[in-house]
């Protein structure tokens, strides 16, 4: 029998303010408090026990993780002096020691890979779809991202940050290379025949190298394309794809080679164009299994950058304009985060979720996300500071 459900703070306390944690945590009952203090602990341990299996990180390494992964879930912040003053101690002490933590060069693809296979164990999942996009962060800088789908969400597996908007500071190896280092140092890390899915929008997924590369790694991948791309059919005849569907609640699928100026791919073709939607999806994958909606999940991953920015970590207000800087806070960030998504998850299993509300077409949905779920249940047991 599931224990009795807690009464969740009310829907204001998103992006609380001091004197609203304050209330919200007054508000709560003494077991309720008890309860959810005991989440907090959880956190300390957890990533303290996961972070022994990553390989070729030290023993101060993971310590700064568990430490400061735990601060920004109770700061609900970005900012070092506020992360510094929620980590316990004297603020200017921890201060410093973040900042040195930012400043100092870290093990990163260590980290990527030992991170990757604690998430992915996590998941208790043997075959995973991962997402790759881009996002910038105050036009200053830009994260390029591969992540995990999980929930409604996208977990950061492992990123690289650089400046944004300047061609003379982008990645010397280019975005290809970029993008296949990142999923090789995922891939590391992924337990022994997990089998593997990735999707991109056009900006990244129009690239035959990238498919290529993927498809070396034994993986499969789902990535739209722009509408002028073509597919050479068995009769020879080369077809623009997006332009076999006209309508809404129409759909194409071809087999042929694609990508004829840029060496031909053998591949499937899918064009979708939902009865609600503004316009359709053209999607090539070397998987024929796929029916082309699977790739609806790549816009999971736009909401976890919504929960680090605006409506989470507020990762924006970071103030910090060098990438390598950025990139190492991101490690507590991302750390962080996956704990309030599993959080999130627990309570629901546990029936302690927020009411389902009924929508207009007569179904029960969630009114808020795990990622919500978690922070609200731990914001109910973090003490104000």
């Amino acid at each position: 029998m599931h224990p009795p459900s807690p009464t969740l703070p009310p829907q204001g306390a998103e992006g609380a303010t001091l004197g609203k944690r304050r209330f919200i945590w007054k508000t709560f009952s003494h077991d309720n408090r008890k309860d959810n203090q005991m989440n907090q602990k959880k956190l300390y341990h957890w990533v303290g026990k996961t972070s022994k299996e990553w390989a070729g990180v030290s023993r101060h390494f993971r310590e700064n993780v568990r430490v400061f992964s735990l601060a920004v879930v109770r700061s609900e912040s970005s900012q070092v002096r506020k992360i510094a003053g929620a980590a316990g101690g004297r603020a200017d002490s921890q201060r410093r020691r973040v900042q040195r933590f930012l400043k100092q060069e870290q093990p990163m693809a260590c980290f990527f890979q030992g991170w990757s296979g604690s998430v992915v164990k996590a998941l208790k999942q043997r075959q995973i779809v991962l997402v790759v996009d881009e996002t910038k962060l105050k036009d200053e800088l830009a994260v390029m991202v591969v992540g995990v789908v999980y929930q409604g969400r996208c977990i950061p597996l492992a990123w690289r940050v650089y400046r944004a908007n300047s061609a003379a500071d982008y990645p010397a190896e280019g975005q290809v290379e970029m993008i296949l280092a990142l999923l090789k140092a995922v891939q590391a890390g992924l337990p022994s025949g997990t089998a593997v899915r990735v999707l991109a929008d056009r900006g990244i997924g129009t690239s035959p190298a990238l498919m290529r590369g993927i498809m070396a790694m034994g993986w499969t991948f789902l990535f739209r394309v722009t509408k002028q791309s073509k597919i050479v059919l068995d009769d020879g005849s080369a077809v623009t794809f997006y332009d076999q569907v006209q309508h809404p609640g129409q759909t194409y699928a071809a087999r042929g080679q694609v990508f004829k100026r840029r060496g031909r791919i053998a591949a499937e073709v899918r064009v979708l164009w939902g009865e609600q939607a503004a316009e359709r999806w053209a999607l090539v994958t070397n998987d024929p299994t796929v029916t082309g909606w699977e790739y609806a999940e790549r816009m999971w991953i736009e909401q976890a950058f919504r929960d680090l920015k605006s409506h989470g970590w507020h990762v924006e207000d970071a103030a910090l304009s060098d990438p390598q800087r950025m990139a190492h806070l991101w490690i507590f960030l991302v750390v962080a985060y996956a704990w309030m998504l599993f959080l999130g998850a627990a309570r629901l299993l546990l029936g302690q979720t927020a009411a389902l509300k009924r929508h207009a077409d007569g179904t029960l949905r969630r009114q808020w996300s795990l990622f919500r779920e978690g922070r609200q249940a731990f914001l109910a047991g973090c003490p104000p500071l």
